[in-house]
């Protein structure tokens, strides 16, 4: 059974045929009904009205508490409400998990997806080029998200599972649970593992790699690699304090242990820092941080690797600091920067 129909039957959405169907999965198992409930148990908490109950309607909601059999489900489409209605809605649901008077553990076979979560329960945040910004998840972690970056996450996370998407760059401070690891899944192949920790993400859409740097604790990285024969696998990379992960599209990932391991969160400070850095890679990086587009006219500029560091400085102060670095010349207006090689 699709969890999408599941929805769609508590969301009161579906047609006849469909809610017979509906009705018939839940009752073929225990597993399913346990199931159906723990879907409807997030959904409920997560829509909740603010309106009071009447009194019809809690004595609706009595009715269906005190229905004593236990042997088929029969699932009552009812509004819930908060105030005097919250109690019963608790009973209600634990209703169905009573058998021979033994309340039976909650579990669920497997956690529901962020994917499969209406867009009413989601949040997306996007930060243009040029605006940074900080955001407190439902668990408490803190995220700082860099330029061109974008984060999807629930109103709240499940029991089992705290699940977000990400693409872009950002500083985690994970709120430490043992029980629950905070998963990442990025735009690119590969998926990031917390329990409670700060890291660096970077996984832009048009870079070729992506690098995370654990400061505190663990971190798993689990990327999907192919080889010759086109056959992938999933490799886990471990994390220790002050290492990198590189990882290149499908190929196996790389840990190092870099010298200027700070430098990679020197944005979350108001810092560009450039070591050696590629002239390709930054122009990427002047582009998101200052929201302006740069327009290459010769590939010999590409030739040109950049150290430097810079603060609070204007594009133009930046890029009169670059022509002295490299025989590289510019012209710029409102809204373009144009590179060249500088004529002798």
């Amino acid at each position: 059974m699709k969890k999408s129909l599941l929805l769609k039957y508590i969301r009161r959405e579906t047609t006849s045929p469909e809610e017979d169907d509906v009705l018939k999965w839940i009752n073929k198992s225990p597993d399913n009904e346990r199931y159906f409930i723990g879907l409807n148990n997030l959904w409920i908490s997560q829509n909740i009205s603010q309106d009071k109950a009447s009194k019809e309607e809690v004595d609706e909601i009595k009715a269906l508490t005190t229905n004593k059999k236990t042997s088929r489900f029969k699932y009552k489409k009812v509004t819930y409400y908060v105030a005097a209605a919250i109690i019963l809605i608790s009973a209600g649901l634990n209703f169905f998990l009573i058998k021979e008077n033994s309340l039976l553990q909650h579990k669920i076979n497997e956690p529901i997806q962020l994917a499969e979560l209406p867009s009413a329960y989601k949040h997306e945040l996007y930060t243009e080029k040029g605006v940074k910004a900080k955001i407190i998840l439902p668990d408490s972690s803190y995220v700082w998200l860099n330029s061109g970056s974008k984060i999807i996450f629930p109103d709240r996370f499940e029991r089992n599972i705290r699940e977000i998407e990400f693409s872009g760059e950002a500083f985690f401070d994970v709120h430490k649970d043992s029980l629950r690891p905070l998963v990442i899944k990025t735009n690119k192949n590969f998926k990031v593992e917390v329990r409670g920790t700060k890291f660096n993400l970077k996984t832009y859409d048009n870079d070729k790699e992506a690098r995370t740097t654990l400061y505190s604790g663990s971190l798993k990285v689990i990327s999907e690699v192919k080889g010759k024969n086109i056959h992938s696998k999933e490799v886990i990379t471990q994390l220790k304090p002050l290492e990198t992960c590189i990882i290149r599209g499908y190929e196996k990932p790389v840990l190092l242990r870099p010298n200027n391991v700070n430098d990679h969160q020197a944005w979350k400070n108001g810092e560009i820092v450039f070591d050696s850095t590629p002239m390709e890679e930054v122009v990427k990086i002047l582009e998101r941080w200052h929201g302006i587009n740069f327009e290459v006219k010769d590939k010999y500029v590409y030739n040109y690797n950049i150290t430097a560091k810079f603060k609070s400085e204007s594009i133009v102060q930046i890029m009169e600091m670059i022509k002295y670095c490299a025989p590289l010349d510019y012209s710029i207006d409102s809204t373009n920067v144009f590179l060249f090689k500088r004529k002798l």
